[in-house]
């Protein structure tokens, strides 16, 4: 078990990579890099944009944010996918005709977007039981305030592979308790919502396999939440003005905390023994409220970086962690 000992649980845990292909795998080969028991993936797992690709009688062109990229032949194309899978996008080769009616169908392009989505879902989660089979190795993931609700019907569990999203999963006597919904954004997102109902889903969940009680010990619940809790170093980000551009002060990103105040207090009322928190990508960072260790490992997926924490429990307490980055 290489530099640690055999009574040693060791979670990987990661979160919002936003369709980054390349990420993705450096998060499932972090069971070899860090001799993990566990890998647990925290929410916004799906990517942003579809990129197009118009074949034309020189080869073929995409622009992206009105930067033009013009590809000579086949070799070129398939580098150029390649790249934004790994950004994260969702490249797509069209003819001309294709191509003019994606633009002007808003409806046909949102299906095409979704349809792109899940289709890379699919194979991410079918290489992920394939790279932890005979493991002994399992992979907790849910979906993030960013994704589609299609996700919680489209994808069934595997041996390995399990969704946690309003559950709570028993591992090494540990209960892992999910949560995919995030306080309201200025995006109007999927899974965005008022505190009112986190509040409600938290305790619902908690109450599935009775966990709801504020008297019992709660020191082997870990709590992967998506968004982080209120008033941290884990949830300051740029204030979103009407337009949304960031405000400034001085010149610079004026930050403040948007985290939930629905997971401040079941932290504060429950104290598990671990919080794994993400949506906060500029926030990455420890906290520790009251006796629980509350984590955000930041993200930096457009820049093909795997921000992660690898955490060394032992029986109920935390014997260490680490912020890691590859």
């Amino acid at each position: 078990m290489g530099l640690f000992k055999d009574t040693t649980f060791r979670i990987f845990f990661a979160t919002d990579i936003h369709g980054s292909e390349i990420v993705w795998k450096k998060f499932l080969n972090s069971i070899k890099v860090y001799n993990a028991h566990l890998l647990i993936f925290g929410g916004d797992i799906t990517g942003k944009a579809i990129v197009p690709i118009v074949k034309n009688d020189t080869g073929y062109v995409s622009t992206i944010y009105g930067n033009e990229t013009k590809l000579r032949n086949d070799n070129e194309l398939k580098d150029f996918i390649q790249l934004q899978k790994n950004k994260g996008f969702y490249p797509i080769v069209l003819g001309k005709e294709e191509y003019a009616e994606m633009q002007n169908n808003e409806k046909l392009r949102e299906e095409k977007f979704k349809e792109l989505m899940l289709e890379r879902l699919e194979q991410w989660l079918n290489l992920a039981e394939e790279r932890l089979k005979g493991t002994g190795v399992k992979l907790l993931w849910e979906p993030g305030n960013d994704d589609p609700l299609e996700i919680d019907t489209r994808f069934k569990d595997s041996e390995n592979v399990i969704n946690m999203a309003e559950k709570v999963i028993e591992i090494n006597n540990f209960y892992i308790v999910g949560l995919s919904y995030a306080n309201t954004t200025p995006w109007n997102l999927p899974r965005d919502a008022p505190e009112e109902k986190i509040d409600e889903i938290i305790k619902n969940t908690l109450r599935s396999k009775g966990l709801d009680s504020t008297s019992r010990d709660n020191r082997d619940v870990i709590f992967a939440f998506h968004p982080p809790p209120y008033g941290t170093n884990l949830d300051l980000a740029p204030k979103v003005l009407e337009n949304f551009t960031y405000a400034k002060v001085g010149g610079q990103p004026d930050f403040i905390n948007v985290g939930s105040k629905s997971v401040r207090k079941a932290i504060e009322e429950y104290q598990p023994l671990l919080g794994l928190h993400g949506h906060i990508h500029e926030s990455r960072g420890v906290e520790k409220i009251k006796n629980t260790v509350c984590v955000n490992p930041g993200s930096e997926y457009q820049e093909a970086i795997l921000h992660g924490a690898l955490i060394n429990l032992d029986g109920k307490r935390v014997k260490g962690y680490v912020l890691t980055t590859g």
